[in-house]
């Protein structure tokens, strides 16, 4: 299991959060997330093996909003 940090940019309410929410449940290989909409953070934890991060940004800006990796581990 890898935990990866996202920066979300372009939340303008918490709906915006949900619609984010909906689609990184979507992913298989996501075993749990948070979403901060006052730090504007995401952190996911997921299964190299199954999901990447690139596959969860992707995801996220499908939700019309940007990811950026801050970390991953």
């Amino acid at each position: 299991m890898e935990t990866a940090m996202f920066k979300i940019e372009g939340l303008s309410c918490s709906c915006d959060g949900s619609i984010v929410e909906k689609r990184v449940k979507k992913l298989r290989g996501v075993e749990s997330f948070a979403l901060n909409t006052f730090t504007n953070q995401l952190k996911v934890s997921f299964d190299p093996s199954a999901v990447t991060t690139s596959d969860i940004q992707t995801s996220v800006e499908k939700a019309g909003v940007k990811a950026v990796l801050a970390q991953s581990s």
